[in-house]
């Protein structure tokens, strides 16, 4: 696979964990709501909750924390479509942070191809893949 190829696969697979990411932040944080609820403590807040389960506040925070509070509050078995593999986050996240940024010569040449011999080029690859 050329490394064009591989990092793409990366990036699409990194920001397919990012989005299951925040999506397990918002059940963690709906659980402590309810929590809150039950005890009638509302000291703190649903968007607090999920900015800092998901990082987005600019926090620096461990994705394996967050997922083993999801298990630890059986939210794991509650929520039937969300299918995250911590190991396959965190190797995903090393192959894309020791990746070369250099591109090879090949990868620069399919960056300044317009649509149509993209689409060719394309076609031929998978041609090639098919009689292999």
């Amino acid at each position: 696979m050329e490394q064009f190829d591989k990092k793409y696969e990366y990036t699409r697979k990194y920001h397919e964990y990012e989005m299951k990411i925040i999506k397990m932040a918002g059940y963690v944080s709906d659980h402590y709501l309810d929590m809150a609820i039950e005890s009638d403590d509302f000291s703190t807040i649903s968007s607090f909750l999920i900015d800092y389960f998901s990082g987005s506040a600019g926090k620096v925070f461990d994705v394996g924390y967050l997922y083993s509070k999801y298990k630890e509050f059986g939210l794991d078995e509650k929520v039937e479509d969300l299918d995250f593999n911590v190991n396959e986050w965190y190797k995903i996240r090393y192959e894309l942070e020791t990746l070369p940024n250099k591109l090879t010569s090949n990868d620069k040449r399919i960056m300044e191809m317009d649509e149509d011999e993209y689409i060719q080029y394309m076609i031929d690859k998978r041609k090639k893949e098919i009689n292999e």
